[in-house]
């Protein structure tokens, strides 16, 4: 989720896997490589086909070439990967030029907007049938968009410097409420930690997802979200009166207090930040799941990592980390050919069918997927964590009903909220205002 391109980006990368981040040896022995044709996922084509693929998570983005490249091999088929980090704004743009991306990864509501009309309806495919029934996005009773990832908002943690500092063992789940979570970070200071959180300052990181939990952990449920901001849309409360709303922003100002890029904090750098919490000069990093791609550079051997819910005092959520399926794929229908359709269905189907795309999605991608037929175990401590949340039943719905204009809209505010530009209930008064001209996407 690292931002790599901020607008729309139509670039030819069929060699692109030669040179970027440094992966030419990978990329190149992918390109090589050859996976056997599985007669379930079909024949290889007579001749090339072609196909584009957008992706919207730029740090899987060459775990997707390593694995375009050998279902290519396989099939005869040449998918070309773009990359965007505001699917809205991209997809919108290639339909308006007329070159839509075959297979796209998008948001959910850029799923609600383009089904039934531009994208294929998926609800005959066999991936259905392993989880794409329960957790693909469905629009009139039909699958429009196949789940591509389960993650989780969350607090990622360095255990051993917390554990080295305090000389203690770090048990998370003593501190879920926001009173155990600041005792933690006062000790964390006395230490010697004198800012133990990282914020981002990306406008999707820090500007769009913290708002989501003042959703997330109403009730702990879609429905419960749902029908607050309708309250809202309605006028019969305001964000400034709701008590999840201040129990949420009392979380984020302790943040804000104690965060490693506080005197600068929208010039905070990504990279930076991972490696901050890797290395141990702070303790937590507010953010998600998908982070270890980006991450792992960073990881310190013999160094213990994981995930800790959002602390907040007094409420049915708390000690449980939001979970959601965040974001999906689709294929198109307007500009994409017959064979260009069944080719990206193919490839669709070989990511869940096939062990060759199986170890794609869990080993390149590192990813913790919908799909109850992968039983490869998750292969990184953030994912590790969200599997240990998941089976025990510590999780809240995350924020899928959101219309796709709401990150450009309210991550400025929020942004100038975490700068210190704005008060909290200015930021409230943007968010009445939005929900009052908008109603979630159900």
């Amino acid at each position: 989720m690292k931002k790599i391109l901020a607008v729309f980006l139509i670039v030819l990368l069929s060699c692109f896997s030669l040179f970027a981040n440094g992966s030419k040896e990978t990329a190149t022995a992918a390109a090589e490589a050859t996976v056997a044709v599985n007669p379930e996922i079909g024949e290889a084509f007579a001749q090339t086909v072609n196909i584009t693929l957008m992706n919207s998570k730029p740090e899987i983005t060459d775990a997707l070439e390593e694995g375009a490249a050998l279902f290519g091999s396989a099939y005869n088929v040449k998918i070309e990967v773009v990359e965007t980090d505001n699917p809205g704004l991209t997809i919108a743009q290639r339909y308006a030029s007329g070159d839509a991306p075959t297979v796209a990864i998008v948001d959910s509501a850029q799923v609600k907007e383009l089904a039934g009309q531009r994208i294929a309806d998926l609800s005959s495919e066999p991936w259905v049938a392993v989880g794409g029934d329960v957790m693909g996005y469905k629009v009139d009773g039909k699958i429009y968009g196949m789940p591509l990832t389960i993650e989780s908002m969350c607090l990622l943690y360095n255990k051993s410097v917390i554990e080295e500092l305090l000389g203690i063992e770090f048990v998370p789940s003593d501190y879920t409420s926001l009173d155990e979570f600041t005792a933690l970070v006062e000790d964390l200071v006395a230490a010697g930690m004198e800012t133990p959180v990282i914020l981002c300052s990306e406008d999707w990181a820090v500007g769009h997802k913290p708002i989501q939990y003042v959703y997330d952990y109403q009730d702990g449920t879609k429905a419960g979200a749902i029908a607050f901001l309708k309250d809202v849309h309605n006028g019969v409360t305001t964000f400034e009166d709701d008590k999840v709303f201040n129990d949420v922003y009392d979380t984020l100002d302790l943040f804000i207090e104690y965060n490693i890029n506080r005197d600068d904090p929208l010039a905070a750098d990504y990279d930076l930040n991972a490696s901050y919490l890797a290395e141990g000069d702070a303790a937590f990093w507010v953010n998600g799941t998908w982070a270890w791609p980006d991450f792992e550079p960073y990881a310190v051997e013999g160094s213990e990592y994981g995930i800790l819910p959002f602390p907040i005092n007094d409420n049915p959520g708390q000690g449980k980390v939001v979970v959601d399926s965040t974001k999906y794929i689709v294929v198109d229908i307007i500009n994409a050919s017959a064979e260009q359709q069944q080719a990206a269905k193919m490839f669709l189907n070989w990511l869940v069918m096939d062990p060759s795309g199986q170890d794609v999605l869990i080993n390149k991608c590192q990813i913790v997927t919908a799909f109850s037929n992968i039983t490869l175990p998750p292969t990184n401590p953030f994912n590790l964590g969200l599997q240990e949340y998941i089976n025990a039943g510590l999780t809240v719905d995350g924020a899928s009903y959101m219309p796709s204009d709401h990150r450009t809209v309210l991550a400025p505010t929020m942004q100038a909220y975490v700068a210190g530009e704005v008060t909290r209930a200015e930021l409230a008064t943007a968010l009445d205002d939005y929900w009052k001209a908008n109603l979630p996407i159900e």
